[in-house]
């Protein structure tokens, strides 16, 4: 009976511990399920989000749509029923017949293609998207469908163009502009290039006043516009406030001479008639046949030898060869010798931040010291590209800045060219010293917006590797006439720094208010950050702050220095 009792007892105290193990159990599903419908719950959340925020559609092996969410239809104005079944090629804008090609090659391949597209929408008119499309494969690992993602980025596009047009067409003249010019030479095969000078102008403006200079500039484009005319490839520029150039290709160099000294003569024959006010006055020329990097340079360095000298005014690379080779020379063994003796220094120059009103953080700026002297960068930076000592300059100013800035509670910003990103053993030793010295959090890096910029996605591989050590990233020289706001945002950028050019003159050039205006409104949608530098005065200090820039920097500010003011 005892041993029935306690074998009962036995029994009832696994029963119990069975039920209470599969209430645990039970207990801990149930929070699975529960964790489970949460996430699920969050998921949802963030699934509707993305459809609602973005363009998406599915379509098949074949192209054809097969979802559309209703934000495709809000934006392509077809309604589902219109679309579905469709190929996607009805969306097509007839500038993609290349980049369709590129996309399905790449689809095909089983990766991810993105870009930006123009759409037709169903009344004909277009709209602008940036996609990122990707196969989705079955269990096999066979391609079964595509789903794309878009955004439409149409006022980003229209800004953009808006502001190349700025950019590329003189607000006064309307003629093409200075940053045309070198857009342009960069695209022509054989250039030739004239500088044409109106002699005394200054003395037009000083006398009559501005808006007298104004009108007379404006009637000087428009009779060279209609004198060259005759000949079909010549364009017209204007450059400076009294300088235009006229650049040909592909044309014999005794024939643009001829031609242009035609012009000239057919232009010193007529008066011009400003506000009732008729003016005679004479031009001066030159010319330049050089290499299309050095074209708007040798020129100009003609203009300057032409009226110092009053006599030659074709540029001959023949005359300068010598003085260039024994330039090369002097500054290569500069460099040698400052960077045996380490004499290549940083100096730093203060960015001040408006709305806390403090020193933000220091742009470290390369120098070489040669005794007492201490010589920009614009002497002795170029050189050393061609003489393979730049290398070691970046690493040094790299080296130097970091470890003068480890223990400082202020931020650093350095300067790299795409020459510096293109390069895999500055980008290693870069990275390496952020670790080694935990910098990445305090340090902007400025990346100079130039033409030399042709991989777009090493650069953008490049930022995201700094975004990983949480450093930011400014883009250094916008508006300098290489300016595209979409490349702008696949940068990434935190910062833009408007170039310099535009603010130096911004107090006397209607033109460069507007450039700069309309910078300043694309950065605030997009909540980037605007630095104004070459800041000198109070007067173009006041004027950037009302526009609405966040940073200043400039010598009314801070004058660059090797020490760091406390």
């Amino acid at each position: 009976m005892i041993n029935s009792t306690i074998t009962l007892a036995i029994i009832i105290i696994i029963l119990i511990l069975f039920f209470i193990i599969k209430i645990k159990e039970k207990s801990k599903l149930l929070n699975k399920i529960y964790e489970l419908n949460k996430k699920n719950h969050i998921l949802n959340q963030y699934n509707q989000a993305t459809k609602t925020s973005n363009i998406i559609s599915n379509g098949d092996l074949k192209g054809n749509i097969t979802y559309v969410n209703d934000r495709f239809c809000e934006v392509s104005q077809y309604t589902k029923e219109e679309i579905l079944g469709k190929p996607h090629s009805v969306l097509r804008g007839e500038e993609n017949s290349e980049i369709f090609k590129e996309m399905w090659d790449t689809l095909k391949s089983g990766k991810v293609w993105r870009g930006n597209l123009r759409n037709a929408k169903k009344d004909g008119s277009f709209y602008y998207i940036n996609s990122t499309i990707s196969p989705i494969f079955d269990e096999n690992g066979k391609i079964f469908e595509y789903v794309a993602i878009r955004h439409e980025i149409t006022d980003i596009v229209e800004k953009s163009d808006k502001l190349n047009k700025i950019l590329k067409e003189d607000y006064l003249t309307k003629v093409g502009s200075r940053h045309k010019l070198i857009e342009d030479i960069s695209k022509s095969n054989n250039p030739s290039l004239s500088l044409i000078d109106i002699n005394n102008f200054s003395e037009i403006n000083d006398y009559f006043g501005y808006e007298i200079g104004d009108t007379f500039l404006k009637l000087v484009a428009k009779e060279i516009e209609k004198l060259i005319k005759e000949f079909n490839n010549y364009k017209l520029y204007r450059v400076n406030s009294d300088v235009f150039a006229i650049l040909s290709n592909n044309e014999d160099k005794d024939t643009f001479i001829f031609n242009i000294g035609k012009i000239i003569k057919s232009m010193s024959k007529r008066y011009f008639n400003a506000n009732k006010k008729q003016l005679y006055i004479g031009f001066n020329y030159y010319f330049s046949f050089e290499e299309k990097s050095k074209l708007l340079e040798t020129a100009n360095i003609m203009k300057k030898h032409s009226k110092k000298n009053k006599k030659e005014f074709i540029y001959d690379k023949a005359l300068d060869i010598e003085k260039e080779y024994r330039n090369n020379i002097y500054w290569t063994q500069k460099i040698k010798k400052a960077l045996e003796d380490d004499n290549i220094i940083p100096y730093y120059h203060a960015l001040y931040n408006l709305k806390d009103e403090k020193i933000d953080r220091y742009e470290a700026l390369v120098r070489l010291k040669d005794g007492d002297e201490i010589i920009s960068p614009a002497y002795f930076l170029e050189i050393s590209k061609r003489s393979g000592q730049y290398k070691d300059i970046t690493k040094i100013m790299i080296e130097k800045s970091f470890k003068e800035f480890k223990n400082r509670d202020i931020n650093l910003a350095i300067n790299l060219t795409f020459e510096d990103i293109n390069d895999e053993d500055i980008q290693d030793y870069l990275f390496n010293k952020i670790d080694e010295y935990n910098i990445g959090s305090r340090l902007v890096v400025e990346i100079v917006e130039s033409e030399e910029i042709k991989d777009f996605e090493l650069l953008e591989e490049f930022i995201n590797r700094l975004k990983t050590k949480s450093c930011k990233v400014a883009i250094d020289d916008f508006g300098s006439g290489y300016s595209n706001f979409e490349y702008l945002l696949k940068m990434k950028a935190d910062y833009i720094k408007i170039d310099g050019s535009l603010i130096k003159d911004i107090m006397i050039s209607k033109g460069h208010q507007n450039i700069v205006s309309m910078i300043i409104g694309f950065a605030k949608e997009q909540n980037f950050k605007i630095v104004a530098e070459f800041v000198s005065n109070q007067e173009i200090f006041d004027k950037v702050k009302e526009l609405g820039v966040d940073y200043i920097q400039g010598y009314f500010i801070h004058i660059p220095s090797e020490k760091i003011d406390n």
